[in-house]
């Protein structure tokens, strides 16, 4: 039995830190404790800390690094507290897109740079009003109206025209705020927040563990040839990532929870093939396709488009890099199809990690299930949500068919 305690939820992380600083802001100190963190995470810790520095009406340098939550939670956080907020996003993230948020922040009081300057600055005082997200869109362009609004001195409302997509993440905010004492009422494509709130968190906030970091060890669990057990993770989450459980089960593998402990039992070639919306879970794509490689028959991964937008054009890059190791799938618009191999195990190779952490994992994880060892290219890219990625790999005696370069 190979044994993981999971890090601390980045998505968890980030909303703790954003809530708890605005807490602190108002005299109302809250302490966060995780364990472990990661790139993304330092990047939110140290926006908000400039963002305090800077107080109402001042002017800050935030670095948000790769990190797109940092980007889409602080933006409106920013214009609320009146700061003329200067971004410095790295890598892929400039050209990464942000409307509608963008025009509903101009709407209301902004003055923004250019999409794709760097830096990219932020001007004015965020007035409140009706804004309009439709839910097809990023949920995080809702979440951070949901961290600002409430600064605000009269009421406002967020309008979700279309279902809401990925709408656990907006879920997760919301039962944060409510830890924070901020007062809302959601009816679903309607959320009204009223005014002159005020941040007011517990003492200490602990975050919960990453389901969606716990994914990849679950799936070498089923692909793999030792059961794997992975140690930290909560029961009732609002975290959407928690459904990579109910799919493994769905797929065949042995996958059971009992306390905080999900156990994930080698499958021995009894995967089956199934269809898969991703609408709701964009982020454990990569796992999903992974664990269909092996199955028997096809699966059928959909409404996954928004996936092109990510650290790299993420359905592209699942592709390329598992056809590399052998696998056999199909590149869609909005999604993959997977022809499984049965349980027959992949061929291994070389893979680029394309500069994008959860590929870089994926990579990894494929490994177990490779006949040869796996060359991962750029495996440094873990850092922005798993810096402690392949030490525990190789702690738990997985990576004997690992390269790193």
């Amino acid at each position: 039995m190979k044994e993981i305690t999971i890090t601390a939820s980045k998505s968890d992380a980030h909303r703790a830190w954003i809530c708890a600083c605005l807490s602190g802001m108002t005299g109302h100190p809250c302490r966060v404790s995780l364990e472990g963190g990661s790139d993304d995470i330092s990047a939110t810790v140290s926006c908000m800390e400039a963002l305090k520095n800077a107080g109402r009406g001042g002017e800050a340098a935030l670095h948000c690094r790769e990190s797109g939550s940092t980007l889409r939670f602080l933006l409106p956080v920013t214009a609320a507290l009146g700061v003329h907020g200067k971004f410095y996003p790295e890598g892929r993230l400039p050209q990464r897109p942000l409307s509608p948020l963008y025009e509903e922040l101009e709407k209301h009081g902004c003055r923004l740079s250019a999409p794709g300057i760097v830096p990219f600055e932020i001007e004015g005082q965020l007035t409140p009003g009706t804004f309009t997200i439709p839910g097809n869109v990023s949920s995080q362009y809702i979440s951070g109206l949901l961290f600002a609004l409430p600064l605000l001195e009269e009421d406002s409302v967020i309008e979700i025209p279309g279902g809401l997509q990925s709408a656990g993440y907006v879920k997760m905010t919301e039962r944060t705020l409510q830890r924070f004492g901020i007062q809302f009422k959601d009816s679903g494509s309607r959320i009204e927040i009223p005014g002159k709130q005020t941040y007011s968190g517990p003492d200490i906030y602990k975050v919960e563990g990453d389901w969606s970091n716990a994914a990849f060890w679950m799936t070498m669990g089923a692909i793999g040839e030792e059961p794997v057990s992975v140690h930290g993770l909560q029961s009732g989450t609002a975290q959407g990532d928690s459904a990579m459980l109910a799919l493994l089960q769905k797929f065949g593998a042995d996958a059971q929870m009992q306390g905080d402990t999900v156990t994930v039992r080698p499958a021995c070639g009894k995967l089956q093939g199934m269809e898969i919306d991703a609408g709701n879970i964009p982020d454990i794509v990569p796992e999903l396709a992974l664990t269909a490689c092996l199955a028997e028959g096809t699966t059928v991964i959909s409404h996954a488009e928004r996936l092109r937008m990510k650290e790299s054009d993420r359905l592209t890059a699942v592709s390329a890099v598992l056809n590399g190791l052998g696998a056999d799938i199909e590149e869609k618009p909005d999604g993959l199809v997977i022809h499984g191999s049965g349980g027959q195990k992949l061929t291994g190779g070389e893979a680029d990690g394309f500069h994008d952490h959860r590929i870089v994992m994926m990579a990894a994880a494929a490994s177990t299930a490779c006949q040869n060892p796996v060359t991962i290219l750029g495996s440094e890219a873990a850092s922005k949500s798993y810096p402690t990625f392949f030490e525990e790999m190789k702690k738990a005696g997985l990576d004997g068919k690992v390269i790193r370069k």
